[in-house]
């Protein structure tokens, strides 16, 4: 098994997977109010995790906080940086007597600022406590009780023995030092810990938000090569508004796919969709879909929106062979990532595509390990891709209107497509009739 999970800069771009400048599947997620969420779910999605247990341990961190998806979260990205700005900042522990000057010093930003930074904190603490008691109403994790607890040892401390109330803690220039004192030298140990850990909160809460409302599943992961398969039950895209769920199996006996379809038909689509959710099971993340299960991975590569590089001269194709030596370098022996190859070969004639994709699907088909879909429109190949066993043939399903007109429906069926809709498509798309309004011009006019 890999120690890490295998995957590039293309592949990363070519499913929008984590650029912070672009809509990408972290930006989808990355919904916490602090900064400190954003770093984490950063970190978190540019390290998949390589272990079982890490992923459901992420799964329930998530999981868990769906039950209070509906409750006031009741925190501010401003606020919290400047408490964490309050607690870094150093105290010298050494208590402050109180002498005439102290008139003065009530009206001075150094009282403003401690009074302030008290109150908030004391209030963050109050609403945090209330927050961690919901999520962990029947006792059931440890981490969040012993949160709990720090919390209440802090609030003991400054509220001493009255309500947690910031409206009853009254703060004067008799206390506000031995309150700052309290809590940025004798407290703070507590709550560095308790920051931290909220982001984590923050962090996880959005990516549960989002699993709530849309109904996402929670991936069953075992071991590599424990079942040998790659099993999806409903799975969509997260950018689909009106989804059009697709069930896919990968297997071990199966484990190379020749996936065909007209234009428009969908196979970008789906093979995004699969790849998507390949990732995020693999960070633990819920998915768009109504069942996984799957083996762990070693890595996923893809090749779908390659340029050509005009400034060394090579032609499309070239671009797509050394595309697929790229990924060739990634693996090692036995490898069970999963290779996704959309449109492979487009970039030269009708028989180099058909001959290159062949030889290709042929000499991966004795390769022990990784998992394989190959999109093509050239489906005359399929009756050569018979004769290799390991190969599996589906196809984007293309229904008819009540007008005889095909209809897509985005569903992935077993089989190869026989459609022809090139011009079909060109017709439909207008470019006839702005050719003929052209012809009718008076040429004398």
């Amino acid at each position: 098994m890999e120690d890490k999970f295998l995957i590039d800069q293309q592949t990363l771009r070519d499913l929008q997977l984590r650029d912070v400048n672009t809509r990408s599947i972290f930006d989808y997620f990355d919904q916490g109010i602090t900064e400190g969420a954003q770093l984490l779910m950063l970190s978190i999605f540019y390290e998949p995790l390589m272990d079982v247990q890490a992923i459901k341990h992420r799964q329930m961190l998530i999981k868990r906080l769906e039950k209070v998806a509906h409750v006031e979260f009741p925190f501010y990205r401003i606020i919290l940086m400047d408490l964490e700005k309050y607690i870094q900042s150093r105290h010298s522990g050494i208590k402050r007597s109180i002498g005439i000057m102290d008139i003065v010093y009530v009206k001075s930003p150094i009282y403003y600022y401690k009074t302030r930074n008290i109150i908030e904190l004391s209030e963050f603490l109050i609403k945090l406590l209330s927050f961690y008691k919901q999520v962990d109403e029947n006792d059931e994790y440890e981490d969040l009780r012993e949160q709990i607890d720090i919390i209440e040892i802090c609030l003991a401390q400054i509220f001493k023995k009255i309500p947690y109330d910031t409206e009853k803690l009254k703060i004067n220039i008799f206390n506000v030092d031995d309150l700052d004192r309290l809590i940025r030298f004798e407290l703070g140990k507590y709550i560095k810990k308790i920051i931290p850990f909220f982001y984590e909160i923050d962090a996880y809460l959005a990516v549960a938000k989002i699993a709530k409302a849309n109904a996402y599943c929670y991936p069953e992961v075992f071991e590599k090569n424990e079942t040998g398969k790659v099993k999806m039950q409903g799975v969509y895209h997260i950018y689909h508004k009106k989804p059009v769920k697709n069930d896919i199996v990968l297997n071990n006996e199966k484990r190379i796919w020749f996936l065909t379809g007209a234009n428009m038909a969908g196979k970008s689509s789906i093979i995004k969709s699969i790849s998507t959710a390949v990732y995020l099971t693999h960070i633990g993340f819920p998915v768009p879909a109504d069942a996984i299960q799957m083996d762990l991975l070693d890595g996923l590569f893809t090749s779908i929106n390659l340029q050509d590089n005009l400034e060394l001269g090579y032609s499309h194709f070239y671009v797509e062979a050394i595309r697929l030596k790229e990924i060739m370098g990634h693996l090692k022996p036995h490898s069970n990532a999963l290779i996704i190859l959309d449109e492979l070969f487009k970039g030269t004639n009708h028989t180099d595509a058909s001959k290159a994709i062949y030889e290709v699907m042929k000499e991966l088909a004795q390769v022990k390990g990784p998992y394989l879909i190959v999109s093509s429109h050239i489906t005359e190949l399929a009756d050569q891709l018979q004769e290799i066993p390991m190969v599996d043939f589906y196809k984007m399903e293309i229904g008819a209107d009540s007008a005889g007109q095909p209809e897509f429906t985005y569903k992935i069926v077993p089989g190869i497509a026989d459609e022809k809709l090139g011009m079909w498509l060109l017709k439909k798309s207008g470019a006839f009739d702005e050719i003929n309004r052209l012809k009718e011009v008076n040429p004398s006019n």
